[in-house]
C-alpha cells in the first residue's frame, strides 16, 4: 500500500470514528434531554395538583347492604381500599390490611394504588375529548400524527383503541427510559400478521395512543392528564408513579411467595415508559368520582356519554371494549393489574364499586370479591346496557 493510499485510508477511518463518536454523544444527549424534560414536566404539573389533606373512613351504619360489604371484606381479609357509591352518594370508603408490611403501615381510605391497565380508561377519556375538539379523528392512520410510525399494514387510531392493530405484544425493558423510546421500540417490532385487525389485548396500543395525544396537543401526557381530568374533576388523590408529593400515600405491591406464603415486595422498574397504560396511582374514591362525573354528563354531553357507556355491537361501538373499559349487558367494568396491585371497578346507574388491592392474599382474587359484592350482596346484574342497537 502506497503512502498516499495509507494517508487516504487514515483520513477515512478518522472521519468514520468522529462520526461514530458524534452519533454516540448525540444519542446520550437525546436521552438526557428526554429525561430532563420529563422531570421538568412533573415539577411543573405537581405545582398545579390540588391536595386536600386526607380522606376520612366512611361506613354507612344505616345501610344494611353496605355493612354487609364491610363485613365480607373483613372476613376474606381483603388487603386494600374499597369505595362504594350508591345513587351518587359515598357509602363506603375504607382501608383494609397493610400498605407497607415492613413498616407496619395500614391501608387507609386515601391510600393510592397502582391502577395498571385501568389507566387506559383515563387515556380513553382524553382521546374522546380530543375527538370532540376535532384535534383527532379515530379513523386516521397513526402516521398522520407520528409520521415515522411506519408499519407493513396501515394502523388507525380506532384499531389501536379496540386492540385490533396486530402489533407485537409489548415487552417492557428497563432499557427504555421514556414513552417515546417505548413507542419507537413498538414501531421497530411492527405487526404480527396473523393478529392484524383481530382482537388481542396489548399494552402497545395505548402506549402509541398516549404518544399520539402528546403530538396532537404539543403537550406531555402528564400535562394533558392534569389539565383535562385531574384538575377539572378534583382528582386530589391521584398521582403519577414519580410524584414525590404523594409517595407516602402510595401502597407497595406484594405477591405471595409460593413456598412460604409470605408477601414479597414488588419493585416496579419500567413505569417511566408506561404513560397512558399503567403508571398512574389512584385512590378508589377518585376513580369513583371520575366515573360519577362521566355518568352525570360533566365530561361529555348526554348524546356522547350515553352511547359510550351503554351501547355495544353497533357500528359506533362494535365491541364491548371501548376507550379503556367494557360495556357489558349488566354493568360497565374497568380493570388493571401491575406489580402485585390490582384495581377493579364495576358500575351501573345505581352503584359504583371500586376495589384497589396491593396484595391478593387468598384464592378469592379482586375480581371474585367485586363480583360477590355486586351480584350477591348488592343484588345487581339485571339488564342495564343495550346490546346490538343504537342508544
Amino acid at each position: 500500500m502506497t503512502t498516499k493510499k495509507l494517508k487516504r485510508l487514515t483520513i477515512i477511518l478518522t472521519i468514520l470514528l468522529i462520526a461514530i463518536t458524534f452519533l454516540i454523544i448525540y444519542k446520550h444527549y437525546q436521552r438526557y434531554n428526554q429525561e430532563y424534560n420529563a422531570t421538568k414536566t412533573y415539577e411543573e404539573t405537581s405545582k398545579d395538583h390540588k391536595k386536600i389533606g386526607e380522606l376520612k373512613t366512611v361506613v354507612d351504619a344505616n345501610n344494611h347492604d353496605i355493612e354487609e360489604v364491610n363485613r365480607y371484606l373483613e372476613q376474606v381479609k381483603f388487603n386494600g381500599t374499597a369505595a362504594v357509591f350508591e345513587n351518587g352518594q359515598l357509602k363506603l370508603n375504607k382501608g383494609y390490611g397493610m400498605k407497607n408490611f415492613k413498616e407496619d403501615e395500614k391501608n387507609r381510605a386515601d391510600t393510592l394504588y397502582l391502577i395498571g391497565s385501568s389507566q387506559k380508561f383515563t387515556t380513553g377519556l382524553m382521546l374522546k375529548q380530543l375527538v370532540n375538539e376535532k384535534k383527532l379523528n379515530m379513523n386516521d392512520p397513526v402516521t398522520k400524527y407520528l409520521p415515522w410510525f411506519k408499519t407493513t399494514q396501515p394502523i388507525t387510531l380506532n384499531q389501536l383503541m379496540q386492540h385490533k392493530s396486530g402489533l407485537y405484544k409489548y415487552s417492557a425493558s428497563p432499557q427504555y427510559k421514556s414513552l417515546d423510546e417505548a413507542v419507537h421500540a413498538i414501531q421497530e417490532k411492527g405487526i404480527e400478521p396473523k393478529y392484524y385487525n383481530k382482537n388481542r389485548y396489548n399494552d402497545a396500543n395505548y402506549l402509541v395512543l398516549s404518544r399520539v395525544i402528546e403530538e396532537a396537543t404539543s403537550k406531555s401526557y402528564v400535562k394533558n392528564f392534569e389539565n383535562r381530568l385531574a384538575n377539572p374533576y378534583n382528582l386530589n388523590f391521584t398521582a403519577f408513579f414519580n410524584d414525590t408529593d404523594y409517595q407516602n400515600n402510595m401502597a407497595i405491591g406484594y405477591k405471595k411467595d409460593k413456598t412460604s406464603s409470605n408477601p414479597v415486595k414488588q419493585t416496579p422498574n419500567i413505569l417511566d415508559q408506561y404513560y397512558g397504560a399503567g403508571n398512574l396511582f389512584m385512590a378508589p374514591y377518585d376513580m369513583g368520582q371520575l366515573i360519577l362525573s362521566l355518568q352525570k354528563n360533566e365530561i361529555f354531553d348526554d348524546k356522547i356519554t350515553q352511547p359510550l357507556l351503554h351501547e355495544s355491537l353497533t357500528s359506533q361501538y362494535p365491541e364491548p371494549y371501548r376507550y379503556g373499559f367494557y360495556s357489558l349487558p349488566d354493568k360497565n367494568r374497568i380493570n388493571g393489574g401491575f406489580f402485585g396491585q390490582v384495581f377493579t371497578a364495576y358500575f351501573n346507574n345505581k352503584y359504583i364499586i371500586v376495589l384497589g388491592t396491593n396484595y391478593e392474599n387468598s384464592q378469592t382474587n379482586n375480581e371474585k370479591k367485586i363480583k360477590h359484592i355486586y351480584y350477591d350482596i348488592l343484588k345487581q346484574g339485571g339488564p342495564y346496557n343495550i346490546v346490538g342497537q343504537k342508544y
